[in-house]
């Protein structure tokens, strides 16, 4: 054999060899990124420069292992929660949501921040009793950390793009509106609970899914709040349903996410 026909065959031969060891390279890549805990909530600490850090507790479904998506439950507390232990956020919805029972059902990733206490999930003003919204809907340091919070986690975790869900009680519940009035093409769907907005910013988000609840006799956040959404929804033709606790006051949450119906409805929407 010629030397010529010789290193013909070595050049196909390294060539083929080199094939081997990308491909090689390529099925011993690194393992996707799972947390070393799974199946609990586990506190971290989210950082916004120039605005802070905010608390924030975590929990992954047990089978979680980087590769397959799951919904996402973004879930904000009322003010009574509000501090910097990273754990009261978690008293009255996150043992539902983290259960067992329902996790086995509808396995979600939930994250729970937790607000300063002096600080609010959204831009409202109660001086003397009366409910007064930003004009410009400028968010406040805890609300944009809340957002950016969000948009972090989508990143960062396997989530699933059109099961995104924002949930919020009382305070959490204007949070929740805020959300979907600054960001509504990253939301899913909604559940706010005891909440408010200006009624006129119901145009923003008026074709995410939205269901809303109020005692008719809260003596914390008047009721006509949601009164008002629910009828410039209705004018709106929008996607929404709003139910009224008759004769219960303002601490309905429980009973919300008790209703097994709640989480049917949520978990039924998808982009």
């Amino acid at each position: 054999m010629s030397p010529l026909i010789t290193l013909k065959h070595n050049t196909i031969k390294h060539f083929y060899l080199l094939i081997l060891v990308i491909l090689f390279c390529f099925s011993c890549g690194p393992e996707p990124d799972v947390p070393p805990i799974l199946g609990e909530f586990v506190p971290e600490t989210f950082e916004l420069r120039g605005y802070g850090q905010l608390p924030y507790n975590v929990f992954f479904p047990k089978d979680y292992n980087g590769k397959k998506e799951y919904p996402l439950i973004f879930f904000l507390h009322g003010a009574g929660e509000r501090g910097n232990n990273n754990q009261s956020q978690l008293k009255y919805i996150a043992p539902i949501l983290s259960s067992e029972e329902t996790q086995i059902k509808f396995p979600a990733i939930l994250v729970f921040p937790q607000c300063p206490v002096n600080d609010y999930w959204a831009s409202v003003d109660r001086s003397n009793d009366n409910w007064n919204f930003s004009i410009d809907d400028r968010p406040t340091a805890a609300g944009l950390k809340a957002e950016k919070l969000l948009t972090h986690i989508i990143e960062s975790y396997k989530i699933d793009q059109n099961k995104i869900y924002v949930s919020g009680l009382s305070m959490g519940g204007f949070g929740t509106y805020s959300i979907l009035n600054r960001m509504p093409e990253k939301v899913t769907a909604a559940i706010a609970i005891c909440g408010g907005i200006k009624a006129e910013s119901a145009s923003h988000f008026k074709d995410v899914p939205l269901q809303i609840f109020h005692g008719s006799d809260d003596k914390v956040v008047p009721v006509s709040l949601s009164r008002d959404l629910a009828k410039q929804l209705e004018s709106l033709k929008a996607p929404f349903k709003y139910t009224e606790y008759s004769g219960m006051g303002h601490d309905i949450w429980t009973q919300v996410y008790q209703d097994p119906n709640t989480l049917e409805w949520l978990f039924s929407q998808s982009k």
